[in-house]
């Protein structure tokens, strides 16, 4: 039953760093439009006066998507 063990904690590592890259790393208002950055690199915006809402794509690696989850928990933060 324990043949298959790594490939299941790859599977959850995987799926806990997809979640954890959704979350806000910070959110700015200036002149009405709203910036959100993402742990993943994506940023949305939304200009509140013509309701206008856009995204620009990081497109990280897998690697480097790594990379920024282990540091981030590094660093004391908890899920």
């Amino acid at each position: 039953m324990t043949e298959y063990t790594d490939r299941v904690e790859e599977v959850r590592l995987r799926q806990e760093v997809e979640e954890w890259s959704k979350g806000a790393k910070y959110i700015h208002l200036n002149n009405s439009v709203i910036e959100v950055k993402q742990l993943n690199g994506d940023t949305h915006y939304w200009d509140l006066k013509t309701d206008k809402k856009w995204t620009v794509y990081k497109n990280l690696s897998k690697k480097d998507l790594l990379t920024r989850f282990f540091r981030y928990f590094k660093k004391g933060a908890k899920l």
